[in-house]
């Protein structure tokens, strides 16, 4: 069943070396970096809050702030090797599905099938 070859991929994606370093990265970096996480996610959570009131916020220093603390936060080690790590990830999972699609017949509803790829964990 196609289920079962779903279910056999995402097995196989769990075990690949480049997903396992993703996730011991990921541990990594949310403790390592808790407080430039939380000033990222702060400083975004201002702009875009800014964003819907423009009148009332200064947006090109909440602009500002923001970068910096992205820049701050993407130009740790441990965040460029998962960042780069999950756009090679990324390719392989589009890839692949789109080589599933195209031998797959039009009269299966094909989104639904890769529904079940929220299992990767």
């Amino acid at each position: 069943m196609i289920e079962d070859l779903i279910d056999n991929y995402i097995k196989e994606l769990n075990n690949l070396e480049e997903f396992k370093r993703l996730k011991e990265l990921k541990i990594i970096i949310d403790e390592k970096y808790k407080k430039e996480i939380f000033n990222f996610k702060m400083n975004e959570d201002k702009y875009l809050e800014a964003l819907k009131y423009p009148n009332q916020y200064d947006i090109e220093s909440l602009r500002i702030k923001l970068s910096n603390s992205k820049t701050i936060l993407y130009n740790k080690d441990e965040v460029k090797e998962y960042l780069q790590l999950e756009r090679i990830i990324q390719n392989k999972l589009e890839n692949d599905f789109n080589i599933i699609k195209s031998s797959i017949s039009d009269k299966y509803n094909i989104n639904s099938m890769f529904n079940n790829c929220n299992k990767i964990k």
